[in-house]
């Protein structure tokens, strides 16, 4: 299944991308905005021209039944994240902890400028299950989750190009 969404997002395009670079952003966003259970840091390199970090993250524990059974107690995922300086995307895939050779999530987001202090996000997804018979739903319910996630992060994202509040 693939999917795009694309949100206008309250801060300029280069700060948009340092921040999805920023470990310390990176959880409270995750966590406050997007409500995971965990957000680990495992790695970052933004030294040269390709920056890269990797993430294990830990979702809500919200998923229906039939999913539980199939994944067991404890699912989470790396997510590794890539992007070339000077570019105005970043790509990102995700292995999940359980049933790799089945599960696939990928996606690439674009930041195109929209103005002095705005930009556009647009995220192009990938979701993969090689199941059987109940593949499709996964993926549906998958995708749900990633939209929920993405329309709290544009709005948490918009506010930290806000004045604060007096």
């Amino acid at each position: 299944m693939r999917f795009s969404k694309e949100h206008r997002i309250e801060i300029s395009a280069s700060r948009l991308i340092e921040l999805t670079f920023d470990p310390a952003f990176m959880k409270r966003l995750n966590i406050e905005a997007m409500k995971v259970q965990q957000y680990d840091p495992l790695d970052r390199n933004v030294a040269g021209a390709v920056w890269t970090m990797k993430n294990r993250i830990t979702p809500q524990d919200n998923m229906p039944g039939f999913i539980k059974k199939l994944v067991g107690g404890g699912f989470n995922y790396e997510e590794s994240v890539t992007h070339t300086k000077g570019s105005d995307s970043v790509a990102a895939v995700m292995v999940p902890s359980v049933m790799r050779d089945k599960l696939r999530m990928a996606y690439t987001m674009r930041v195109i400028p929209a103005g002095e202090n705005a930009c556009r996000r647009i995220m192009d997804w990938e979701v993969e299950v090689k199941l059987f018979g109940i593949g499709g739903q996964i993926e549906k319910f998958a995708a749900s989750e990633i939209e929920r996630s993405l329309e709290s992060s544009a709005s948490f994202l918009s506010k930290q190009g806000q004045p604060p509040a007096v």
